[in-house]
């Protein structure tokens, strides 16, 4: 089952007015795990909302969400076409597994008891977010500040 997709919206302005018709000149100039591996190769397309708003839309589990943590500069002037200032043109966006965890502060959840694991459920019942906890340790410890 795959995890719906949640989108990062964000937002371009030239000279302080919002740009719109751009999304063609964007793409992302990087894409990283925190760790620094580089997920350019899988990078989603951005998309225009409107009045300057564009988005990109990943999901957990599948590339270049399929590892962990995501951050990222996205060239909002890939061409030089919008003449955009360096300022205004690179956007920097991050993509995290908690913006997930906002939606159980208003979505149903399910959990494993003998597993652990956890579904997310849309007020349809539609599972939106599995996170499957089970490995092999039959512990995990974590220390404030500590490295996990």
């Amino acid at each position: 089952m795959a995890n719906t997709a949640i989108e990062i919206p964000f937002f371009v302005a030239k000279d302080g007015e919002p740009l719109t018709g751009a999304s063609a000149e964007m793409n992302f100039e990087s894409l990283k795990l925190l760790d620094g591996t580089d997920k350019s190769g899988s990078a989603p397309s951005v998309s225009e909302i409107g009045g300057g708003w564009y988005k990109f839309s990943v999901a957990y589990g599948t590339a270049p969400f399929d590892a962990g943590d995501l951050v990222g500069v996205i060239d909002a002037d890939k061409d030089g076409d919008n003449s955009l200032a360096n300022a205004e043109r690179y956007i920097p966006v991050e993509v995290r597994l908690d913006f997930y965890a906002l939606a159980r502060l208003v979505y149903n959840m399910s959990q494993n008891k003998t597993t652990g694991d956890m579904l997310i459920k849309d007020g349809s019942d539609n599972t939106i977010l599995q996170l499957d906890i089970t490995d092999a340790a039959s512990t995990l410890d974590r220390a404030p500040g500590a490295p996990s």
